[in-house]
This record gives structure tokens, C-alpha cells and sequence, in this order.
């Protein structure tokens, strides 16, 4: 019992170190602006207004400010749970969800919920059709991934490629779920990262839509080992493949890693590509990556996103 006790402490220790008092202050203060109230538990905090709570664990605290911000965005994701008067979206572990806009088949989310209304933004540019090949890089989930399965077809594909853990088994479930009752059969998931190299990196397991390498999320934010990691160029090679529809990048910060290795490779394919910019000490590289496709002759264009979220940059080739 003592050394459980202990093991408790310890936890709560390494979560009150990493946000200490002066952050949590800071946070409140940005949350009542918003006129949102956070409530700091144990294992989770609460972000509340009008009857509803956002419920992150903690954990995943970095991401307070980004809920705030997109209180709205995340809140109206999924149909929330009712605990009296109370509708709870509980983010703080793997949870099934029902999807707003998408009601084919629960959800299982490693925590973040991943709204519908981004994943129509893609579609709206894809313009996905049957027999068509799409690779979803950074699949989280795998809630796109089925979606574009179900556009492409049993004549299409979709490669799919999530790295962290925990992501991975929850879109493995999810795809389980969609072939036994959405007849979606063609989604291919891979546990690796696509990056620069293939020597594999050392990448930071989260549970969450900001898992990422840890040359990008700086460490301490989950567990962290050796992933597997691939090229474009030389997954295209190892599975024969010579023309790609469509490629949507959303890996946290890694995008420009892989478009400095890949940007020529993926004209070559003839690609259509949609990818969400990050911040990489504290600077969006949005500039970067649209510099990177332009000289490798791909027309751009910046989409912003709905509130509270990035732009998205669209490219085709030129």
C-alpha cells in the first residue's frame, strides 16, 4: 500500500514541477477572459462555461491554452455525456465518442477528440473520387483515414501512418470497426513515422494529437522511444507505387523536415497535398513549407482553418 501511495506522490510531484503554480495563474486568467472557469483536479482539469466541461487530463495541461482558444471547436465535436445538468466532453483518456457530422461508427479517441469539421476542410480539397491512392500522415486516430477509405473505394487505397503508441492502437480499433460495419477494407495502418531519414527516431509518445519526435516537442512530454521511420520516396519504392491523388501531413512540427527530403519527390508523384503548419519555437513555419513546395513547383495557397486553429496550406503541382 506504501509503495503505491509513493508511486501516487510521485506522479503528482512530477505534475505540479512541470506546471507550477505561475502557469496554472496564468492559465486561469486566459480561461476567465474567455469566460471559461478552469478547475484543477488531481488527474484532470476541467475547462467549463454554460453548462459544459472540457475535461483534459494532466498530463496533457500544455494544451490548456489551445482548448481555451478553441473551447467552441472541441466542445461541439462530439455528443457529449450528461452528469446531471452537466454535458461533459471528457478528454483525459481513451474514450468512444460519437462524432458530430459523422454518426457511421463510435470513435475511440486517445484523448483529444478530432472534430468532423476538419476532416471536411480536407475533403472539400481533395476532391477524392474512386480508385484514387492517399497517404494520411499523421492518421491520430484514423478517423480520416476511414473517411477517405470509404471515398476511394474498394478500387482506391489508403496508407495510413501514425507512430505514437497509443494513437496507433486506438486507430487499429477503429478500423476494426469500420470494416466489420462500414465495409471499409483498404486502409493500410503502419506504426511509423514518415521523416528526412529512415534510421528511425526517438519520438515522444503522448496520447495525443501533439505526439511528435522529440527533436521537435523538446522531450519530457510522454514516453519516449525508438520509432521506425520511412521516406516517401522510398515507401512509393518498397510498394510500387507511382502516382499518389492525394497526402495529408499533419505531424506536429516534423512537416518540414519531410518536405525538405520529399518535396520533389512528391511532384514526381503528382501529388495533391494538404498539410497544417506548426510552431516550431514559438514561429509557425507556415512561410517555410510553402517556400519549400514552391521550389519544387507546387502552386500554394493558405486556408485558414475555423477559429481558433491554424491555417491549412493547400498544394498542387504547378
Amino acid at each position: 500500500m506504501n509503495q503505491i501511495t509513493n508511486g501516487i506522490k510521485r506522479v503528482l510531484k512530477r505534475t505540479v514541477s512541470k506546471y507550477p503554480a505561475i502557469a496554472q495563474t496564468a492559465w486561469s486568467q486566459k480561461a476567465r477572459a474567455a469566460g471559461i472557469t478552469l478547475t484543477a483536479s488531481d488527474v484532470y482539469f476541467d475547462l467549463a462555461r454554460d453548462g459544459r466541461v472540457l475535461r483534459i487530463r494532466s498530463s496533457h495541461a500544455i494544451y490548456i491554452p489551445h482548448m481555451i482558444e478553441s473551447f467552441d471547436y472541441y466542445i461541439n465535436s462530439v455528443v457529449p455525456v450528461r452528469d446531471g445538468g452537466i454535458q461533459i466532453v471528457d478528454m483525459s483518456g481513451p474514450r468512444y465518442h460519437r462524432l458530430i457530422g459523422y454518426g457511421d461508427i463510435p470513435f475511440l479517441f486517445s484523448s483529444q477528440t478530432e472534430p468532423y469539421e476538419t476532416t471536411r476542410e480536407y475533403l472539400e480539397f481533395a476532391g477524392l473520387k474512386e480508385g484514387q491512392t492517399v497517404l494520411d500522415i499523421g492518421a491520430y486516430s484514423g478517423v480520416t483515414s476511414i473517411i477517405f477509405g470509404q471515398l476511394v473505394g474498394p478500387t482506391g487505397h489508403v496508407y495510413a501512418f501514425e507512430a505514437d503508441e497509443t494513437n496507433y492502437e486506438c486507430a487499429k480499433t477503429n478500423l476494426e470497426m469500420a470494416a466489420k460495419v462500414m465495409g471499409v477494407r483498404n486502409v493500410t495502418l503502419l506504426k511509423k513515422a514518415v521523416w528526412s531519414h529512415s534510421d528511425g527516431l526517438i519520438f515522444s509518445n503522448e496520447g495525443s494529437m501533439g505526439s511528435s519526435a522529440v527533436e521537435i516537442t523538446g522531450g519530457g512530454r510522454g514516453k519516449e522511444q525508438k520509432v521506425e521511420s520511412t521516406t516517401i520516396e522510398q515507401f512509393c519504392l518498397q510498394q510500387k507505387i507511382k502516382q499518389v491523388d492525394f497526402i495529408k501531413i499533419d505531424i506536429e512540427g516534423g512537416e518540414v523536415q519531410l518536405l525538405t527530403s520529399s518535396a520533389s519527390a512528391l511532384k514526381n508523384l503528382n501529388a495533391k497535398l494538404i498539410i497544417e503548419p506548426h510552431k516550431i519555437e514559438g514561429k509557425l513555419d507556415t512561410e517555410q513549407c510553402c517556400d519549400l513546395l514552391r521550389s519544387n513547383g507546387y502552386a500554394v495557397h493558405v486556408r485558414e482553418k475555423t477559429p481558433g486553429s491554424e491555417a491549412l496550406i493547400e498544394a498542387v503541382p504547378a
